[in-house]
């Protein structure tokens, strides 16, 4: 008999979800959120307060790079295009001593490579390692500045070696990478030395336009970081670098390059104590050459050897040496402030022609000495030039003229054309380390004082001074800012700033220019600077012969001041020689016939050309500022028979 079991299902009635299960768990919910939004707002202060630091401790668990991506500096040019500095792409070998140290395999591999390509001393290496074992970066000496050509064969054999698909048969290479960096190079090396400056290992500039400009050359440095995750994959965040402006000068490389081999040969053939050459445009104030005989090479501007034997170099201390580097980098056409002599006479006579206090009609009596209250100055010629004009004043260079002119012109109005003339302040050419030079105050010009003044003496002026303010005597009054600068250019080439001319001021009227300009014309065609002349070109000027300080020293400083074509000036060519190698230095026609030589050569360069030519092309030789010494000549140079003259 089967027995049935009955199954009573039994029925539970469900729960109820009491208000206060409610209340509790609502509770609940709000802690909870309340807990994320702490949390939330922890976190992101922490962020704020602290991010930076906690994501270096992740990225130093990780590996990590932090590169500075370097920004090139802009190149400086002549007014042509021709590169005088440029910043050159080089690399720098970089380490990561604890991905190397990681698996003596990646050591092992890794240094034999860098020692088969380099052909380096790997001990140096390891002592790096040693040093600096958990490191990401480290530069190593003597692996540094390599250009691509030496780290290519790496670079390839490194990226092959990922190619290989067998592992086995790759080199573990992990640990090393190039750090791009800029070297400051010279291609002309030291052709505008003076001019162009050089800089210092960290990219500052000194001397020079590179000094002068270093904001606008220099850029601004960027970043990379970046750190492999879990998974292996880059991450990275780049801020990239921006390369700085290029300066476009108003030297011309070939014009300079001239200049500077003529200084160098009148060194050699003759020789003086220095020499001076600047070349100006009289209409825009653009310095078109710059230079004198402090010489140097800018890729090495502590050498001294092209200024001083290797004996001498070893016989001076360190105060000497800085002392001498200090002057050979300087600029002597900016910087060096002397008596210009009679190369200022044109200036007094504009002055006065200017305030009428003479006439171009007017004439003056020389007996060789004029008495200035008790005290006798003599003229050049002691016998005396007799009667002369206006015009032969400045031809023949009569002091006992010119001092007349002075005293008629007054202490006031004389040291009022001072200062139009720029004299005593600096002009605001873009370069540094100009000298102001001295002038007399009004109160200390006495009779004597202006006397001496009128004719270049006991005052002292810049050659960048004189230029300038001889310009305004030729161009109708205009006095035009010196500048070197021509224009700005952005690393693509567009010009993002340019030099406009600057009149500054007036000096004199149109009337007294013209007069300035026949008279100099006249000086050159029949005067003391007829060595000046220049076969098919007309040609204006004014010699100076001064003596310097002490005068028992018998020391002097000759002078020519030009300008070409006469009649309406082109450009302005000044030429100094302070203390000339020769028994008789009294004689300014060492400078004119030197000058004559220089402007010969570099007026065709300059568009300039003579009545005989129409368009000449400079040789191929002479046209390249990189070669060797075209304008050189075999021989000394012709030696004229010196004119007496202050």
């Amino acid at each position: 008999m089967v027995i049935r079991r009955r199954v009573h299902r039994i029925r539970r009635r469900p729960k109820r979800f009491t208000r206060g299960m409610k209340q509790t768990l609502f509770l609940f919910l709000v802690f909870v959120f309340l807990l994320f939004i702490a949390l939330s707002v922890r976190i992101y202060t922490l962020n704020r307060d602290n991010g930076d630091a906690y994501k270096k401790q992740v990225f130093s668990q990780q590996s990590y790079t932090n590169k500075v991506l370097n920004y090139r500096r802009g190149a400086i040019k002549d007014r042509n295009g021709t590169i005088l500095a440029q910043s050159v792409r080089k690399f720098n070998l970089i380490l990561e001593p604890r991905t190397i140290l990681a698996d003596p395999e990646v050591k092992a591999d890794t240094l034999a490579m860098i020692a088969r390509y380099f052909s380096f001393d790997t001990s140096v290496i390891e002592q790096i390692l040693a040093e600096h074992p958990e490191s990401m970066y480290q530069h190593v000496e003597g692996l540094k500045e390599l250009t691509r050509k030496q780290i290519s064969g790496f670079q390839e054999e490194v990226e092959e070696n990922k190619k290989k698909k067998k592992e086995k048969d790759k080199k573990k290479i992990q640990g090393v990478w190039f750090e791009e960096v800029f070297t400051r190079e010279y291609p002309l090396d030291t052709i505008g030395a003076n001019v162009v400056g050089f800089t210092s290992s960290e990219n500052q500039g000194t001397y020079g336009v590179e000094g002068s400009y270093n904001d606008r050359l220099n850029g601004k440095n960027g970043r990379e970081y970046g750190y492999f995750d879990a998974n292996m994959d880059f991450q990275r965040t780049v801020k990239k670098a921006m390369n700085g402006n290029s300066v476009v000068l108003t030297l011309d490389a070939n014009v300079q390059r001239i200049v500077e081999q003529q200084i160098k040969k009148y060194n050699k053939d003759v020789g003086a104590k220095n020499i001076g050459v600047l070349v100006m445009n009289p209409k825009n104030g653009e310095i078109l050459a710059m230079a004198s005989q402090n010489r140097y090479n800018l890729n090495e501007p502590g050498d001294l050897s092209l200024m001083y034997t290797q004996e001498e170099i070893a016989g001076m201390d360190e105060e000497t040496t800085s002392k001498n580097l200090m002057a050979m980098w300087s600029n002597f056409c900016i910087a060096y402030d002397y008596e210009p002599g009679s190369t200022f006479k044109p200036f007094t006579v504009a002055a006065a022609l200017d305030e009428g206090t003479v006439k171009d009609s007017d004439s003056f009596g020389c007996s060789g000495v004029r008495n200035v209250a008790g005290t006798e100055i003599h003229c050049a010629v002691r016998s005396g030039h007799g009667v002369v004009s206006l015009q032969q004043s400045l031809m023949e260079s009569c002091n006992s003229a010119l001092m007349k002119i002075g005293e008629d012109l007054g202490r006031a109005n004389f040291s009022k054309y001072n200062k139009i003339f720029g004299f005593g302040q600096r002009t605001g050419i873009d370069l540094p380390g100009e000298s102001a030079g001295l002038i007399h105050t009004e109160e200390e010009l006495n009779p004597v004082e202006l006397a001496t003044s009128s004719f270049g003496q006991t005052q002292t002026v810049t050659m960048v001074q004189m230029a300038a303010g001889f310009s305004s005597l030729l161009n109708g009054g205009n006095y035009y800012q010196p500048h070197i600068v021509k224009e700005i250019q952005n690393e693509n080439g567009a010009v993002v700033e340019s030099t406009e001319p600057v009149v500054v001021k007036r000096t004199v009227s149109e009337a007294t220019s013209r007069l300035i300009r026949k008279y100099m014309k006249a000086t050159v065609e029949e005067g003391t600077a007829k060595p000046a002349q220049v076969k098919g070109y007309s040609i204006g000027g004014k010699t100076g012969t001064a003596e310097k300080r002490p005068v028992t020293d018998k020391k002097y400083l000759v002078s020519f001041i030009g300008c070409v074509p006469a009649e309406d000036p082109q450009a302005v060519v000044y030429v100094i020689i302070d203390e000339p190698n020769v028994e008789d230095q009294a004689h300014s026609t060492y400078a004119t016939e030197y000058a004559s030589k220089i402007m010969k050569k570099i007026l065709p360069f300059l568009g300039i050309y003579s009545d005989a030519e129409e368009t000449p092309v400079p040789s191929a030789e002479e046209g390249q500022p990189a070669g060797n010494d075209p304008a050189a000549e075999d021989g000394k140079p012709e030696e004229g028979t010196p004119t007496e003259e202050e």
